[in-house]
């Protein structure tokens, strides 16, 4: 689990910066270890973009994927209902989310934000299916306190009123390609 953890951090100042009341983030990996795309939510203009729902729509949007190609889901919290579900949909059509490793839990951020509804990702993997085909490994929580902080943030400013003006372009919260590599720089 420690392989993760540096971009981990990284994801957790990207879902701040790009949403700092919604600060979800994530990445999806190819069986190199390469990042593919970056994204963070964005259901202010689409309720379908989550981090994950938009890091899936731009990975069928900019690259070929292969059903043999295990690709790995990195995302600052545990996919909710609707991005598990669509992570499912997504490898019955050859997009092969092989693990999915995440920072805080469901269940942490259900608490945190007084949310009553949806399913753990557990939950809806037992729901969905038993063919172990169709079933990405969960690997997580990893660096957890430090995703739920974030979260916590986020909160308090919605308590306040905070409302940041967000952009209404997509291209704002996805980015194709490996942004670790840049910062190396």
């Amino acid at each position: 689990m420690q392989e993760y953890e540096e971009m981990m951090g990284e994801l957790i100042e990207l879902g701040i910066n790009a949403n700092p009341v919604a600060p979800f983030s994530c990445c999806i990996l190819d069986p190199c270890g390469q990042i593919l795309v970056t994204a963070a939510y964005a259901r202010h203009i689409s309720p379908l973009f989550s981090a994950e729902g938009l890091a899936l729509h731009a990975l069928v949007q900019n690259y070929h994927v292969r059903r043999d190609q295990e690709l790995i889901l990195l995302t600052n919290a545990e996919p909710e209902c609707a991005a598990m579900s669509t992570i499912l949909w997504c490898k019955m059509h050859d997009i092969n989310i092989a693990k999915i490793v995440f920072g805080a839990s469901r269940s942490q951020l259900r608490e945190l934000w007084g949310c009553t509804f949806g399913f753990e990702s557990r939950e809806i993997l037992e729901r969905a299916d038993t063919d172990s085909e169709f079933r990405p490994e969960m690997i997580g929580p990893i660096l957890a306190d430090d995703c739920l902080e974030a979260f916590e943030d986020a909160k308090a400013l919605l308590d306040q009123g905070d409302r940041p003006v967000l952009s209404m372009d997509l291209d704002d919260f996805w980015l194709p390609g490996d942004w670790m590599l840049e910062l190396e720089d």
